[in-house]
């Protein structure tokens, strides 16, 4: 018949091996910071658990019984595996787990940082994989408190007592334009930008483009051609239009190499765009997850993912 153990108070086990350590009742009572009667009830508890005397009186002490010698071996080793298993912080082995992490964020993280991810992970975490997600629209933050993702990356803030953040890097913006542009050949003034046509971003933050976000809610008086999903089509449709977009300067450092696009200063004078990292709280101390930062953080410091 299988032991309920619902029924035992487990927290008795560590008495009875102190009484077999001491010998004496007081002694028990100074080793695990209780007084002397508690430890005395304590003892009527066992005796009632186990059908069995377990300690006799003595003029030396408590005097095991023959149960209590046999039992002892058991409970000690018990013990001592429930210690180990409390005291002992879990570990994680990249180079032989297999797990996969969830990044959301949108496709300018995707293009610049997976890659030098990878790359860093290729050897030391051969088995761990990365999946990527949009930002949802309205409440991305939600995602990560219901454990729906592990990582946000994002310039914008997420304001959560649910949620760790970090800011991993700063980014630069740039203005790309088509090389064969009949009037951007160099650095456009502000009036130069403010008087040609954009392809925008979709709004994430209500009547604000990201760029007015970035700027601090400041509204630009820009002729807006085209309201575009994604980074990836900015370069495709600059280049065959007169068309000019605002993007991150590493993005536009990519597209200067891959498309037909020239990369200008941003025409205004501003501080560099925090890009931060956010992690759910009860994922902070978990090992594998910690060791998924440090290999995102450490592609954002070498200077290979967003440039800064």
């Amino acid at each position: 018949m299988k032991l309920n153990l619902r029924g035992i108070d487990l927290n008795l086990l560590t008495i009875f091996d102190s009484l077999m350590d001491t010998g004496k009742l007081s002694a028990t009572a100074a080793d695990l910071g209780m007084s002397q009667p508690a430890v005395s009830a304590a003892l009527q508890r066992l005796r009632l658990t186990f059908g069995d005397e377990l300690f006799i009186r003595h003029r030396s002490g408590m005097q095991p019984t023959p149960r209590a010698h046999l039992l002892h071996t058991d409970i000690r080793e018990a013990l001592h595996l429930v210690r180990r298993a409390v005291s002992t912080e879990p570990m994680f082995n990249p180079a032989t787990a297999d797990r996969s992490f969830t990044l959301l964020s949108d496709v300018f993280f995707e293009s610049t940082v997976i890659g030098e991810l990878l790359n860093r992970m290729s050897d030391i975490a051969p088995g761990v994989r990365i999946d990527t997600s949009p930002l949802a629209p309205e409440d991305p933050a939600s995602t990560l408190t219901n454990l729906k993702g592990d990582l946000i990356l994002d310039y914008a803030t997420h304001s959560s007592t649910q949620l760790c953040s970090a800011q991993v890097s700063v980014e630069r913006l740039v203005v790309i334009a088509a090389r064969a542009h009949p009037r951007i050949q160099s650095a456009p003034t502000l009036e130069e930008f403010l008087s040609e046509a954009h392809v925008i971003l979709s709004r994430r933050h209500g009547r604000l483009t990201s760029l007015e976000y970035a700027l601090g809610n400041i509204s630009l008086n820009r002729r807006i051609r085209a309201t575009l999903q994604s980074y990836s089509s900015m370069p495709i449709v600059v280049a065959n239009t007169d068309c000019l977009a605002t993007v991150p300067q590493r993005l536009g450092t990519l597209y200067e190499q891959a498309f037909d696009v020239r990369c200008y200063p941003f025409p205004v004078a501003m501080e560099p765009v925090p890009v931060y990292m956010y992690w759910p709280r009860v994922l902070d101390q978990d090992p594998a997850h910690r060791w998924f930062r440090q290999q995102l953080s450490a592609v954002f410091a070498s200077g290979e993912g967003v440039s800064g």
